[in-house]
Protein backbone atom coordinates (compact mmCIF):
# COMPACT_ATOMS: atom_id res chain seq x y z
CA UNK A 1 0.00 0.00 0.00
CA UNK A 2 1.46 3.45 -0.68
CA UNK A 3 0.78 6.34 1.23
CA UNK A 4 0.99 9.78 0.16
CA UNK A 5 0.33 12.71 2.43
CA UNK A 6 1.53 15.75 1.05
CA UNK A 7 -1.08 16.76 -2.30
CA UNK A 8 1.80 19.29 -3.52
CA UNK A 9 5.34 18.24 -3.57
CA UNK A 10 6.63 22.16 -2.31
CA UNK A 11 9.60 23.61 -4.08
CA UNK A 12 13.06 23.64 -2.42
CA UNK A 13 13.67 25.91 0.73
CA UNK A 14 17.38 26.75 -0.58
CA UNK A 15 19.10 26.79 -3.97
CA UNK A 16 22.46 24.54 -2.66
CA UNK A 17 19.63 21.27 -1.94
CA UNK A 18 19.65 20.74 -5.50
CA UNK A 19 23.84 21.75 -6.43
CA UNK A 20 25.61 18.77 -7.43
CA UNK A 21 29.30 17.97 -5.52
CA UNK A 22 30.89 19.61 -8.60
CA UNK A 23 28.55 22.59 -8.13
CA UNK A 24 29.64 23.04 -4.48
CA UNK A 25 33.35 22.30 -4.78
CA UNK A 26 33.54 25.32 -7.45
CA UNK A 27 31.55 27.40 -5.01
CA UNK A 28 33.63 26.23 -1.86
CA UNK A 29 36.88 25.60 -2.96
CA UNK A 30 39.42 28.04 -0.78
CA UNK A 31 41.64 25.82 1.74
CA UNK A 32 39.63 26.85 4.96
CA UNK A 33 36.98 24.02 3.77
CA UNK A 34 39.89 21.26 2.34
CA UNK A 35 39.68 19.30 5.87
CA UNK A 36 36.01 19.27 5.02
CA UNK A 37 36.19 17.69 1.46
CA UNK A 38 38.64 15.34 2.88
CA UNK A 39 36.26 13.82 5.26
CA UNK A 40 33.68 13.81 2.44
CA UNK A 41 35.80 12.09 0.31
CA UNK A 42 36.54 9.58 3.21
CA UNK A 43 33.12 8.83 3.77
CA UNK A 44 32.13 8.57 0.08
CA UNK A 45 34.91 5.91 -0.33
CA UNK A 46 33.17 4.11 2.71
CA UNK A 47 30.18 4.03 1.18
CA UNK A 48 31.26 1.99 -1.98
CA UNK A 49 32.02 -0.56 0.90
CA UNK A 50 28.64 -3.61 0.78
CA UNK A 51 26.65 -2.15 3.79
CA UNK A 52 27.11 -5.57 5.21
CA UNK A 53 30.57 -5.01 5.92
CA UNK A 54 29.73 -1.09 7.11
CA UNK A 55 27.45 -2.50 9.92
CA UNK A 56 30.01 -4.77 11.02
CA UNK A 57 33.07 -2.00 11.13
CA UNK A 58 31.05 0.61 12.47
CA UNK A 59 30.69 -0.71 16.42
CA UNK A 60 34.61 -1.18 16.89
CA UNK A 61 34.94 2.38 15.47
CA UNK A 62 32.73 3.51 17.58
CA UNK A 63 34.22 1.71 20.52
CA UNK A 64 37.53 3.50 19.07
CA UNK A 65 35.90 7.05 19.56
CA UNK A 66 34.83 5.69 23.26
CA UNK A 67 38.33 5.86 24.04
CA UNK A 68 39.74 8.72 21.90
CA UNK A 69 36.51 11.49 22.63
CA UNK A 70 37.30 12.03 26.33
CA UNK A 71 35.60 15.11 26.30
CA UNK A 72 32.26 13.14 25.01
CA UNK A 73 33.00 10.03 27.12
CA UNK A 74 32.23 12.04 30.12
CA UNK A 75 29.70 14.69 29.08
CA UNK A 76 27.95 11.32 28.11
CA UNK A 77 28.85 9.82 31.42
CA UNK A 78 27.34 12.95 33.32
CA UNK A 79 24.31 12.34 31.26
CA UNK A 80 23.50 8.87 31.90
CA UNK A 81 24.47 9.51 36.16
CA UNK A 82 21.44 12.24 36.00
CA UNK A 83 19.13 10.13 33.57
CA UNK A 84 19.41 6.71 35.13
CA UNK A 85 20.74 7.12 38.89
CA UNK A 86 19.44 3.67 40.18
CA UNK A 87 21.81 1.90 37.86
CA UNK A 88 24.99 1.22 39.19
CA UNK A 89 28.18 2.77 37.74
CA UNK A 90 29.57 0.10 35.70
CA UNK A 91 25.97 -0.79 34.04
CA UNK A 92 26.03 3.60 32.82
CA UNK A 93 29.63 2.70 31.78
CA UNK A 94 28.73 -0.29 30.24
CA UNK A 95 26.06 1.60 28.41
CA UNK A 96 27.80 4.48 27.56
CA UNK A 97 30.38 2.14 25.26
CA UNK A 98 27.45 0.94 23.53
CA UNK A 99 26.19 4.45 22.85
CA UNK A 100 29.56 5.41 21.21
CA UNK A 101 28.99 1.71 19.40
CA UNK A 102 25.59 3.13 18.74
CA UNK A 103 27.18 6.60 17.34
CA UNK A 104 29.68 4.30 14.85
CA UNK A 105 27.01 2.91 13.59
CA UNK A 106 25.11 5.94 12.52
CA UNK A 107 28.19 7.37 11.25
CA UNK A 108 29.86 4.83 9.40
CA UNK A 109 27.23 2.71 8.42
CA UNK A 110 23.76 4.76 7.99
CA UNK A 111 24.71 8.44 7.03
CA UNK A 112 27.09 6.56 4.37
CA UNK A 113 24.31 4.89 3.04
CA UNK A 114 21.32 7.79 3.55
CA UNK A 115 24.10 10.32 1.96
CA UNK A 116 25.48 8.23 -0.55
CA UNK A 117 22.62 5.50 -1.24
CA UNK A 118 20.76 5.18 -4.02
CA UNK A 119 18.22 7.23 -2.65
CA UNK A 120 18.34 10.49 -4.73
CA UNK A 121 15.92 9.73 -7.94
CA UNK A 122 12.72 8.03 -7.28
CA UNK A 123 13.85 5.07 -5.44
CA UNK A 124 11.20 2.30 -5.04
CA UNK A 125 11.49 0.17 -1.83
CA UNK A 126 10.79 -3.78 -2.00
CA UNK A 127 12.61 -4.41 -4.95
CA UNK A 128 15.41 -7.14 -5.41
CA UNK A 129 18.08 -4.44 -4.45
CA UNK A 130 16.79 -3.27 -1.21
CA UNK A 131 19.16 -2.86 1.61
CA UNK A 132 17.37 -1.80 4.21
CA UNK A 133 14.60 -4.01 6.49
CA UNK A 134 11.87 -2.14 8.60
CA UNK A 135 8.84 -3.46 10.71
CA UNK A 136 6.44 -0.67 11.42
CA UNK A 137 4.49 -0.79 14.29
CA UNK A 138 1.30 1.17 14.86
CA UNK A 139 0.37 1.71 11.41
CA UNK A 140 -3.50 2.29 12.50
CA UNK A 141 -2.42 5.08 14.48
CA UNK A 142 -0.75 6.75 11.85
CA UNK A 143 -3.45 5.63 9.46
CA UNK A 144 -5.98 7.44 12.01
CA UNK A 145 -3.92 10.44 11.93
CA UNK A 146 -4.15 10.72 7.83
CA UNK A 147 -7.29 10.06 7.59
CA UNK A 148 -8.47 13.32 9.46
CA UNK A 149 -7.02 15.18 7.03
CA UNK A 150 -4.91 18.12 8.82
CA UNK A 151 -1.53 18.69 9.13
CA UNK A 152 0.96 15.79 10.59
CA UNK A 153 3.99 16.94 13.45
CA UNK A 154 5.48 13.99 13.63
CA UNK A 155 7.95 13.97 16.90
CA UNK A 156 11.22 12.07 16.58
CA UNK A 157 13.31 13.04 19.15
CA UNK A 158 17.17 12.59 18.64
CA UNK A 159 18.44 9.08 18.88
CA UNK A 160 21.33 7.86 16.90
CA UNK A 161 19.35 6.82 13.94
CA UNK A 162 17.62 9.77 13.28
CA UNK A 163 19.32 10.00 9.85
CA UNK A 164 18.03 6.39 9.24
CA UNK A 165 14.72 7.05 10.47
CA UNK A 166 13.78 10.29 7.99
CA UNK A 167 14.83 7.66 5.63
CA UNK A 168 12.44 4.81 6.32
CA UNK A 169 9.62 7.13 7.18
CA UNK A 170 9.54 8.29 3.52
CA UNK A 171 8.51 5.17 2.60
CA UNK A 172 5.01 6.12 3.64
CA UNK A 173 4.71 9.98 3.19
CA UNK A 174 6.17 12.86 1.65
CA UNK A 175 8.40 14.57 4.65
CA UNK A 176 9.55 18.08 5.88
CA UNK A 177 12.34 17.41 8.27
CA UNK A 178 12.87 20.90 10.35
CA UNK A 179 16.72 20.85 11.00
CA UNK A 180 18.97 23.56 12.82
CA UNK A 181 21.43 25.14 9.82
CA UNK A 182 25.26 24.65 10.42
CA UNK A 183 26.89 27.65 10.87
CA UNK A 184 29.39 26.50 8.09
CA UNK A 185 28.22 27.18 4.96
CA UNK A 186 29.69 24.11 3.15
CA UNK A 187 28.48 21.71 6.11
CA UNK A 188 25.14 22.97 5.63
CA UNK A 189 24.80 22.55 2.06
CA UNK A 190 25.71 18.89 2.39
CA UNK A 191 23.35 18.61 5.27
CA UNK A 192 20.76 19.90 3.07
CA UNK A 193 21.65 17.70 0.01
CA UNK A 194 22.15 14.54 2.37
CA UNK A 195 18.57 14.70 3.49
CA UNK A 196 17.36 15.68 0.58
CA UNK A 197 15.98 12.84 -1.58
CA UNK A 198 13.09 10.44 -3.17
CA UNK A 199 11.83 7.18 -2.41
CA UNK A 200 9.07 6.92 -5.02
CA UNK A 201 6.68 9.21 -4.84
CA UNK A 202 7.15 10.78 -1.50
CA UNK A 203 10.22 13.53 -1.41
CA UNK A 204 11.95 14.57 1.46
CA UNK A 205 12.84 18.00 1.95
CA UNK A 206 14.47 19.86 4.93
CA UNK A 207 13.16 23.07 6.25
CA UNK A 208 15.73 24.98 8.59
CA UNK A 209 14.53 26.34 12.16
CA UNK A 210 13.84 29.03 11.76
CA UNK A 211 11.55 29.19 8.72
CA UNK A 212 8.29 29.70 10.91
CA UNK A 213 6.43 30.54 8.36
CA UNK A 214 7.35 27.69 6.18
CA UNK A 215 6.41 25.53 8.31
CA UNK A 216 3.06 26.98 9.55
CA UNK A 217 2.33 27.01 5.42
CA UNK A 218 3.31 23.35 5.14
CA UNK A 219 1.16 22.04 8.01
CA UNK A 220 -1.87 24.37 7.17
CA UNK A 221 -1.89 22.19 3.98
CA UNK A 222 -1.96 19.58 5.40
CA UNK A 223 1.86 18.50 5.00
CA UNK A 224 3.91 16.58 7.29
CA UNK A 225 6.64 17.67 9.38
CA UNK A 226 9.12 15.96 11.12
CA UNK A 227 10.04 17.47 13.96
CA UNK A 228 13.06 17.21 17.22
CA UNK A 229 12.25 19.44 19.99
CA UNK A 230 14.02 17.26 22.48
CA UNK A 231 17.43 19.06 22.47
CA UNK A 232 18.43 22.16 25.05
CA UNK A 233 16.82 25.56 23.58
CA UNK A 234 18.26 28.75 25.59
CA UNK A 235 16.09 31.28 23.42
CA UNK A 236 13.79 33.20 23.48
CA UNK A 237 10.50 31.78 24.57
CA UNK A 238 11.89 28.33 26.45
CA UNK A 239 10.73 27.38 28.91
CA UNK A 240 12.37 25.24 31.86
CA UNK A 241 10.76 22.03 32.75
CA UNK A 242 11.98 18.74 34.23
CA UNK A 243 13.35 16.06 32.21
CA UNK A 244 14.56 12.63 34.06
CA UNK A 245 14.03 15.01 37.02
CA UNK A 246 16.17 17.66 36.41
CA UNK A 247 15.34 21.36 34.89
CA UNK A 248 16.14 21.76 31.55
CA UNK A 249 15.81 24.48 29.48
CA UNK A 250 13.29 23.67 26.58
CA UNK A 251 11.69 24.49 23.06
CA UNK A 252 8.07 25.08 23.26
CA UNK A 253 7.06 25.55 19.35
CA UNK A 254 5.37 22.21 19.14
CA UNK A 255 2.58 23.12 20.70
CA UNK A 256 2.62 26.82 19.11
CA UNK A 257 2.59 24.85 15.54
CA UNK A 258 0.05 22.69 16.91
CA UNK A 259 -2.18 25.93 18.04
CA UNK A 260 -1.45 27.73 15.01
CA UNK A 261 -2.25 25.08 12.63
CA UNK A 262 -4.34 22.67 14.31
CA UNK A 263 -1.74 19.72 13.68
CA UNK A 264 -1.98 16.80 14.77
CA UNK A 265 1.51 15.26 16.85
CA UNK A 266 1.93 11.86 16.27
CA UNK A 267 4.97 10.53 18.51
CA UNK A 268 7.02 8.42 16.53
CA UNK A 269 10.26 6.33 18.12
CA UNK A 270 12.80 3.88 16.02
CA UNK A 271 15.09 1.14 17.61
CA UNK A 272 17.60 -0.32 15.60
CA UNK A 273 17.74 -4.28 16.58
CA UNK A 274 20.09 -7.45 15.31
CA UNK A 275 18.83 -10.33 13.97
CA UNK A 276 20.97 -12.06 11.63
CA UNK A 277 18.40 -15.61 11.89
CA UNK A 278 15.59 -13.07 10.60
CA UNK A 279 17.28 -10.69 8.54
CA UNK A 280 20.44 -12.73 7.21
CA UNK A 281 20.98 -10.03 4.52
CA UNK A 282 22.67 -7.08 7.10
CA UNK A 283 21.51 -8.49 10.34
CA UNK A 284 20.39 -5.19 11.65
CA UNK A 285 16.97 -4.03 11.26
CA UNK A 286 14.65 -1.35 12.31
CA UNK A 287 11.54 -1.07 14.07
CA UNK A 288 9.73 2.87 13.89
CA UNK A 289 6.55 2.66 16.20
CA UNK A 290 3.83 5.27 15.74
CA UNK A 291 2.08 6.22 18.99
CA UNK A 292 -1.61 7.65 18.86
CA UNK A 293 -1.90 11.69 17.67
CA UNK A 294 -2.22 13.05 21.16
CA UNK A 295 -5.13 14.40 22.60
CA UNK A 296 -5.98 17.68 24.02
CA UNK A 297 -2.93 18.98 22.59
CA UNK A 298 -2.28 21.54 22.81
CA UNK A 299 -3.56 22.20 26.10
CA UNK A 300 -2.76 26.06 26.68
CA UNK A 301 -0.47 25.71 28.84
CA UNK A 302 3.31 25.64 26.86
CA UNK A 303 5.15 24.21 30.46
CA UNK A 304 2.96 21.31 31.14
CA UNK A 305 2.64 20.41 27.45
CA UNK A 306 6.46 20.10 26.89
CA UNK A 307 6.52 18.34 29.92
CA UNK A 308 4.07 15.74 28.81
CA UNK A 309 6.82 15.56 25.97
CA UNK A 310 9.22 14.84 28.25
CA UNK A 311 7.46 12.33 29.93
CA UNK A 312 6.88 10.32 26.10
CA UNK A 313 10.85 10.73 25.44
CA UNK A 314 11.83 9.50 29.04
CA UNK A 315 9.46 6.21 28.64
CA UNK A 316 11.46 5.07 25.11
CA UNK A 317 14.52 6.41 26.51
CA UNK A 318 14.13 3.68 29.35
CA UNK A 319 13.48 1.20 26.72
CA UNK A 320 16.58 1.80 25.05
CA UNK A 321 19.02 4.04 26.62
CA UNK A 322 22.56 3.75 24.51
CA UNK A 323 20.97 4.42 21.37
CA UNK A 324 19.46 8.17 22.41
CA UNK A 325 21.80 11.58 21.84
CA UNK A 326 23.86 11.76 25.22
CA UNK A 327 26.81 13.31 23.28
CA UNK A 328 24.26 16.20 23.63
CA UNK A 329 24.85 18.76 26.40
CA UNK A 330 21.15 18.48 27.38
CA UNK A 331 21.46 20.41 30.89
CA UNK A 332 23.97 22.84 29.88
CA UNK A 333 26.72 21.13 31.91
CA UNK A 334 29.73 22.70 32.83
CA UNK A 335 33.11 20.79 33.11
CA UNK A 336 32.63 21.33 36.80
CA UNK A 337 29.42 20.14 37.10
CA UNK A 338 30.81 16.89 34.80
CA UNK A 339 33.64 16.37 36.76
CA UNK A 340 31.29 16.46 39.95
CA UNK A 341 28.39 13.78 38.83
CA UNK A 342 31.08 11.52 37.43
CA UNK A 343 34.14 11.67 40.04
CA UNK A 344 32.37 11.70 42.81
CA UNK A 345 29.65 9.16 42.10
Amino acid sequence: MTYWHNKVLTPGYSNRVNLAVGDLLKTYWQPRYWGIWLGVGLFYLLSLLPLKLRYRLSEPLGTLLYHLARSRRRLVLANLTIALPDHPKAQREAIAKQHFQSLGVQLFAEMTECWFGPYRGGHVFGNSNDRLAVEFEGMANFEAALAQGRGLIILTPHFTHLEMTGLLLSRLMALNPVYRPHDNPLVDALILRGRTFAIGEHQTRPVPAQATRKMITLLRNQQTLGYLPDQRYRGKGHVTVPFFDQPAKSHTATSKLAALTHALVVPTFTERRYDPIRYPKQGWYYVVRFYPALDDFPSGDDAEDTQRLHALYEIEIKKNPSQYLWVHNRWDLSKQAIAELIDHD
